[in-house]
């Protein structure tokens, strides 16, 4: 067979490993230590005196002054596929990235060895994967019997929060039960997720932070969670819609400011265990019945600096009753 020729010479393509990804014109580079091309003998070809390989990124990215996706996801340890844009010289000098190759790893990692990962790099190379593929555990397990647990899954789930009604809650669980090939799975580095889970009854998509901060949509509905603080700014206007109960549940204060208030619906009832004040310019209530006020105390007052009055028409009465009623002024 006639290879293809170029315009610089035959297609010559190749695979390797990644050993450098710490590109000082930060375009994405990588060097990478090629089978049949460079020894595995670092003291005869250190990582420093590879030549740095050019990533290809999918059409799907623009790749221009700052658009789409310029930044790779390979990692020092990632078996990369490529070919040389010089591939006619002797020597090729100019490799190009065209993709990442996953397989079954090796039990050991052995950095002082070429086509291994570097050993500035051995955190990004997790012992669970030793003699297991490179697809990430979540595409095939539920993240509850992982061999390493994420943070949001151990034991951070909260239970039987109280609610002003006296009713309790807890935390739903994920449903997240992946089966391969369904779940798309990307992990950073450090450990932030990223799922879109097609698996038949289960499917989500799940956002986590390395922290244990998520947001996920269900079947059932959404679960958004903030192991920190939260802010959530609106610069317009915020309408929201429940089409069933609303429970708030704060160990702390609770404060609300506006410009103003309106309430509207059946009943209110305040539950206090300690005082109730409101302080205004004028207080009205109105209402189409009674007004019942009562005291379990010693003592109702009703106070005023200047004037105090009861008024009522329409023929109706003021009555006072009790063992001993005072209308004389102090004094």
């Amino acid at each position: 067979m006639i290879p293809f020729q170029g315009q610089n010479g035959p297609f010559v393509w190749w695979t390797g490993v990644v050993e450098d990804i710490n590109d000082p014109e930060t375009l994405g580079r990588a060097r990478v230590r090629i089978h049949g091309y460079h020894s595995a003998d670092l003291a005869e070809l250190p990582t420093v005196q590879l030549y740095w390989a050019h990533p290809i990124f999918p059409v799907t990215s623009a790749c221009n002054r700052g658009k789409g996706q310029t930044v790779p996801g390979f990692l020092p340890g990632s078996h990369v596929f490529g070919f040389f844009l010089d591939g006619g010289e002797e020597v090729p000098t100019q490799p190009m990235i065209l993709g990442t190759i996953p397989g079954i790893n090796s039990q050991e990692n052995d950095p002082l060895v070429g086509f291994n990962t570097p050993d500035a790099y051995q955190k990004a190379s997790r012992e669970s994967y030793n003699g297991k593929p490179d697809t990430n555990e979540r595409a095939t397990t539920s993240p509850y019997e992982m061999t390493e647990v994420h943070p949001r899954y151990l034991g951070m789930e909260l239970e039987e929060v109280e609610t002003a009604t006296g009713e309790t809650w807890n935390e739903p669980s994920s449903p997240a039960n992946p089966t391969y090939p369904n779940n798309k799975v990307y992990e950073s580095t450090t450990g932030h997720i990223i799922e879109i889970d097609d698996t038949s009854g289960a499917e989500r998509i799940n956002i986590t932070h390395i922290n244990g901060s998520y947001v996920e949509f269900t079947p059932d509905g959404i679960r958004i969670k903030s192991v920190g603080d939260e802010y959530d700014i609106v610069l317009g206007d915020n309408n929201v819609f429940v089409g069933g109960n609303v429970n708030i549940t704060a160990l702390g204060n609770v404060a609300i400011k506006s410009e103003n208030f309106t309430f509207k619906g059946k009943k209110a009832n305040f539950e206090l265990e300690d005082d109730f004040t409101v302080n205004c310019k004028n207080f009205g209530i109105k209402t189409e019945e009674k007004i019942n006020l009562g005291a379990e105390g010693q003592e109702t007052n009703f106070c005023a600096k200047d004037k105090l009055s009861f008024a009522c028409g329409g023929g109706a009465k003021i009555v006072l009753e009790g063992g001993n009623v005072n209308l004389n002024p102090p004094g």
